[in-house]
Parts: structure tokens; C-alpha cells; sequence
């Protein structure tokens, strides 16, 4: 639970709002299965790996040292001319068929009608059964505590009508919040079609990105995508 009750201030970057429609897309398979189904989506043009939607996140929910529930990745580091640079902003990405739900041998891990995947911390065995089974890392847990931890979307935020504590941080609007990951706009795709990003599960992540984009930087994306070979992991339809 936040510890936050003030009235927040209103977003920033001109940016995290949901997102409107356009399934038609390539990640259109998805959008019947996955209607209504809550999620993140990030423009790998605009982020800068600022890391405020980490920190947001951090004092949103108070998290102890060594606990985090979102983190930036970044491709390419060294900025090899073979492809561009990019940052991922990654946190549990709800997936549509979460393997911590089924680890979890207490129950403490639900999977919401509207798609969050939630944590019950007072059922919560503290065996991290979920955090073996979580091929993104997403589930972190509290050593003073003994209990699992992890991102529940902000989710006694939208009972309030705010948007993610991220989302709400990112100063170019480049992570979003989206109410229906089935219906966005066409230049997002599932994550496991951009180099770097892997679903070996076929779990269905309910995150999807924007691609590089602009004159050099989609060139060198396309041959990077080449180079990494067809997409892993996701469902049929």
C-alpha cells in the first residue's frame, strides 16, 4: 500500500495517459485474448534511462534498501555502431499467463479480473517459490520483513483515480500507463519482437514498445533485428 495520500500533481511530460486505440497493429493477434487487460507501454524513442520512474516507484512505495520493483536496462551500452542505444524500463509486466500465480503454493498471488497481478502479503510464506518461477525478475524479496514484494501497478493509486506513481514520474512521456493493452496504437508491438527483450515462456507480458525510430536509428534497428533472428516466445493468436 502507498504511503502517499496527498492530492498529486497533475502529469508530467504531457504523456502518461492511456492510451487510445489501434489493434490493427502487430500485436493485434493479442487484442481479443487480452481485451481489458491493464499494462505498460514504452516509447524506446523517448526514454533516456533517467531512471525517474525508478525512484518514483521507490518512494511511492516506500521500498526498503535492496528492494526494487522497476529497473532500467539498457542495450548497447558501449554504443556499437552493429545497432543503437536503448533503455528499458521493466518492472512486473502482469503478464496474461503469469507462472508466479501458479508457483505460488499459499495462494498469496492473484491474478486480477483487470489484469493486475496482485500480492497478498499476509498469506505471503516468504518461500520465493514465485521469484524462481519469474523469468523477468519481478518478484523481490524483503529480507526484514521475510515476505515476497512486488509491482501491483500502483493500483491503490487508480482507486483514487491517479495514474502509476512511473508513469506519472516519466519527464518525456516515454512510460505510459494503458487501460486496455489489446487496443493501442499500431507503433507499439509485443515486447519479444524488439532485440533485447525475450518471452521464453510464452507468458504474454502485458507490456508493449515503441521501436527506435528516425533515419539512422530504425536502419540500424532493422539489422539488429535481423542479426537476433525471429522473435522468442508468445502464443499463436
Amino acid at each position: 500500500m502507498s504511503r502517499r495520500e496527498s492530492q498529486e500533481p497533475p502529469p508530467s511530460g504531457g504523456g502518461p495517459t492511456p492510451e487510445p486505440g489501434g489493434s490493427s497493429g502487430p500485436g493485434a493477434a493479442l487484442a481479443t485474448k487480452m481485451g481489458g487487460q491493464v499494462g505498460f507501454l514504452l516509447d524506446l524513442n523517448r526514454c533516456v534511462g533517467c531512471g525517474a520512474c525508478v525512484v518514483a516507484c521507490r518512494i511511492e512505495n516506500d521500498l526498503p534498501a535492496g528492494v526494487a520493483w522497476r529497473r532500467i536496462l539498457t542495450l548497447n551500452q558501449k554504443r556499437k555502431s552493429q545497432g543503437p542505444t536503448y533503455h528499458f524500463s521493466l518492472a512486473c509486466h502482469h503478464c496474461y499467463d503469469p507462472p508466479c500465480v501458479k508457483g505460488c503454493p499459499s495462494g498469496a498471488l492473484e491474478k486480477r479480473p483487470d489484469g493486475i497481478v496482485f500480492l497478498h502479503e499476509a498469506i505471503c510464506l516468504g518461500c520465493r517459490y514465485c521469484e524462481m518461477t519469474c523469468p523477468f525478475g519481478a518478484p523481490a524479496y524483503d529480507e526484514e520483513r521475510q515476505v515476497m514484494t512486488k509491482c501491483h501497478l500502483c493500483a491503490p493509486r487508480q482507486e483514487r483515480g491517479l495514474q502509476p506513481a512511473c508513469t506519472q514520474a516519466c519527464p518525456t512521456g516515454a512510460l505510459r500507463f494503458s487501460g486496455d493493452i489489446g487496443d493501442v496504437p499500431d507503433s507499439f508491438v509485443a515486447p519479444e519482437e524488439v532485440p533485447g527483450f525475450s518471452d521464453p515462456g510464452g507468458f504474454e507480458p502485458s507490456l508493449r514498445l515503441s521501436p527506435p525510430g528516425g533515419g539512422i536509428r530504425a536502419s540500424s534497428f532493422e539489422k539488429l533485428t535481423k542479426l537476433a533472428g525471429p522473435a522468442h516466445g508468445g502464443r499463436d493468436g
